[in-house]
């Protein structure tokens, strides 16, 4: 027993440790280290959010978000408080407001903090005022090599706040969106009905003549009648149709060397002018939509004729979005200037702030460092002077991150469309010294615009032998882990994306002009029986819906045979089959994790979710295969009973819809074709909505594929499913006998009005809860 330290006393030597000099100046050494490593997270880790979704990520962004400034607050008032007096602590809490500057270009952590950058400048001036009030209290004991470059540094600090609230001004959500939102409205309105009253309006989408769409421009207010008013034809506006009748190197496509570069470079400036119609649906005031007819042809021939028009490019129409998408990000949690800004003042900073820094790191205070004097001020170990490293580490760090802080807004996308639109408006540019340069800057981008990868969540699959565990493990996160637990994350296949924008492109042709859930199709194609259709999806809302045919689709992958799967002909077998499950994954996923996506009751949506996953397992409990599971399920769908059906309505309505799909008379191939094309169809049919902040706050998570689809509806003038005359239809089926009415929200409806063709008649998805 002897060897042992009771525990009172371990906690004496703690507190006289503490209380200590050395005490004091350790705990404050450690506390500009753990700043700095939160600076350093916040720094490099806000450009990652938009392309990966990772749990333990977004909780080290969440944690260096909100402990960065009461951290280094914490860390300055101590240095003041403390009974050590060291000259070097001026130098830390120099740095750190610098490095603090350098945090703020993530301005938001989630979509509900994007109205707090006002907050986080406050706190920067109160750390300003702060640290002059620090400057002078070590004022005199501070050496003449020090004390000038940290004067210089705060006055640089006081300049660079004033810039970031003039730039916080003309940006923010408050003021400058609905500044900016009025002014595109203004300009795309008097544009468009101009164009129509004359008669001379004629976009043609080969040659973008007359597309409009506006990526910079100075607005003109009228003070006689106070209106905000941007003239289409003034010299300095810059449009889509302006940037692709450019006939400099850098944007013509004349050249076929460099074509395919001009063509990427011109899609950069459409995917700007894009974003800026899609900001639109963020103004805290809605000041209308673009509803005219010109609009309504010209945004369908964009998205059908222009990014469309190639069916060995398709993917070209997800690149422009995925730009567009990453403008919106760096608009709500990135700090970027606007095009009208000039970076003038902010290399003439830099280039201060670096020369100033780098003095004072190489400067013979700190090369030949000893302290004025003998009090134990300095933490020594074997001669190395742990303040010291303390301290070129932190002028070190601030002088990297803010050149890679300066480098990224160097290559961003919005200084390469501000870069272009100069290069639009100025022809003597056009030549080759400022060509070359505009490559090799367009050429490099900082990162991905979002995550590439769509999330898989397999209802039958978690209600497996495992369900309880994860049952467990839920409970204990209290839920916050559900989708890390239930769900996986796999990369986008080219063949389901292609999937979707072909089934996009058909269902914006002028011949078609319906976009529908696919059912049709497996009318057509006699996969689908229409009495079964309406026995089963007749009144149904959103998440049900998805969930029967989520539930169906597992069930036919279950008992699809591993034989007919490798043959060697069965390549389009095996990729109908991949476009159908994967889609069919994503879309339960968005039920159960994203249901503020959907246009259906978020709450009602994760409820039934659950519900039907606990029915599930309560049935296939004793099922220890897949092959165990689909013997009892088509059980269920072929001698289904009363009681079942009671219990777990959309589990036997799965089997029963499953049952007609797997028949052995069909083709399995066919089969999964009708599928994989339903399945497509549905996900056009489900992302038109006005959830756009529920859009947005996904963007800080990776970004998602129904995100994207929404993007392009939007743009092809599909906005508002529950609104009329909107370009979307309405959710076909079938009615059970002539004229029978049924109730949509509030009124009585004929179901035998037909939509025009003569077989089909449609209806809206009716907004009534399902009973779970």
């Amino acid at each position: 027993m002897d060897g042992f330290v009771p525990l009172g006393n371990v906690t004496q030597v703690a507190k006289q440790f503490a209380a200590s000099s050395v005490g004091q100046l350790a705990r404050i050494e450690g506390l500009v280290t753990l700043s700095c490593l939160l600076v350093v997270i916040l720094v490099f880790s806000n450009s990652r959010r938009r392309h990966q979704s990772n749990g333990f990520l977004g909780f080290l962004v969440w944690a260096a978000f909100m402990f960065n400034y009461p951290v280094i607050s914490y860390t300055i008032g101590l240095m003041q408080s403390s009974s050590v007096r060291n000259e070097l602590f001026v130098v830390w809490a120099c740095f750190l407001l610098l490095l603090l500057g350098s945090a703020d270009a993530m301005t938001a952590f989630s979509f509900n903090d994007t109205q707090q950058h006002a907050r986080s400048m406050m706190n920067q001036a109160l750390h300003i005022i702060y640290l002059l009030f620090l400057i002078l209290y070590y004022k005199a004991q501070l050496r003449i090599n020090l004390k000038v470059p940290l004067f210089i540094l705060w006055s640089l600090s006081v300049a660079r706040l004033v810039l970031r609230i003039n730039a916080y001004r003309t940006t923010s959500r408050d003021s400058g969106l609905i500044r900016e939102n009025q002014i595109v409205f203004e300009y795309m309105k008097r544009k468009l009905l101009d164009g129509s009253i004359v008669g001379k309006y004629d976009p043609d989408p080969s040659s973008m003549k007359e597309y409009i769409y506006l990526v910079d421009g100075k607005e003109e207010e009228l003070s006689s009648t106070v209106m905000i008013h941007l003239r289409y034809d003034a010299p300095d506006t810059v449009s889509v149709d302006k940037v692709w009748e450019c006939k400099g190197e850098l944007l013509s496509c004349s050249s076929s060397a460099g074509g395919r570069g001009a063509a990427r470079r011109r899609d950069l400036c459409l995917s700007f002018a894009l974003f800026r119609l899609l900001r639109l649906r963020f103004g805290a005031d809605h000041i209308g939509d673009l509803n005219f007819h010109s609009n309504n042809d010209l945004s369908r021939t964009l998205v059908v004729d222009r990014l469309l028009s190639d069916d060995r490019d398709l993917d070209r129409a997800f690149r422009v979005v995925e730009a567009e998408l990453g403008f919106l990000f760096d608009f709500f949690y990135a700090r970027y200037p606007s095009l009208k800004d000039n970076l003038v003042f902010d290399l003439i900073l830099y280039l201060l702030t670096m020369v100033t820094s780098l003095f004072t790191l190489f400067s013979s205070v700190l090369l030949h460092y000893r302290p004025k004097t003998t009090a134990k001020v300095n933490i020594i170990i074997h001669s190395f002077n742990l303040d010291l490293f303390v301290t070129r580490l932190v002028v070190a760090l601030y002088v990297f991150l803010e050149s890679y802080q300066l480098l990224s807004l160097v290559l961003s996308d919005w200084h390469k469309v501000k870069l272009m639109c100069q290069y639009v408006l100025k022809v003597s540019w056009h030549r080759a010294r400022v060509d070359t340069p505009l490559k090799v800057l367009c050429h490099f981008n900082v990162s991905r615009y979002w995550k590439n990868a769509i999330n898989q969540y397999s209802l039958l699959d978690n209600a497996g032998y495992l369900y309880r565990v994860k049952l467990l493990l839920s409970t204990l996160t209290l839920q916050l882990l559900d989708p890390w637990i239930m769900t996986s994350s796999i990369v986008l296949p080219p063949q389901v994306k292609q999937a979707v924008l072909c089934a996009l492109k058909d269902a914006l042709k002028p011949s078609n002009g319906k976009i529908t859930d696919g059912r049709r199709w497996l009318h057509q194609n006699g996969i689908l029986d229409r009495d079964l259709d309406y026995d089963l999806f007749s009144h149904k809302t959103y998440a049900p819906y998805i969930l029967v045919w989520h539930i169906a689709t597992s069930i036919c992958c279950y008992g699809q045979s591993k034989f007919d799967m490798t043959q060697a002909d069965a390549d389009q077998l095996r990729y109908h089959y991949e476009v159908a499950t994967v889609l069919s994954g994503y879309c339960s996923y968005l039920v159960a994790f994203a249901p503020d996506l959907i246009p259906d009751g978020t709450y009602t949506s994760q409820l039934l979710s659950c519900r039907v996953l606990k029915d599930a397992h309560a049935y296939l409990a004793e099922c220890k295969t897949t092959s165990d599971k689909y013997d009892k399920l088509m059980k269920l769908g072929r001698d289904g009973w009363k009681e079942q059906e009671a219990r777990c309505p959309l589990l036997y309505e799965g089997a029963v819809l499953a049952l007609n799909l797997v028949d052995p008379k069909k083709d399995a191939e066919e089969r999964w074709k009708v599928l994989a094309h339903f399945w497509a169809n549905l996900l056009l049919y489900i992302a038109p909505s006005d959830r756009a902040s529920a859009h947005a706050s996904k963007l800080a998570t990776g970004g998602e594929l129904l995100t994207i689809v929404w993007a392009l509806l939007n743009h092809a003038g599909v906005v508002n499913k529950l609104q009329e005359n909107n370009g979307c239809q309405p959710l076909d089926t079938l009615p059970r006998a002539p004229r029978t009415p049924i109730f949509r929200q509030g009124t009585i409806v004929d179901s035998s009005e037909d939509d025009g063709d003569g077989d089909y008649p449609m209806y809206e998805i009716m907004q009534e809860d399902y009973s779970v």
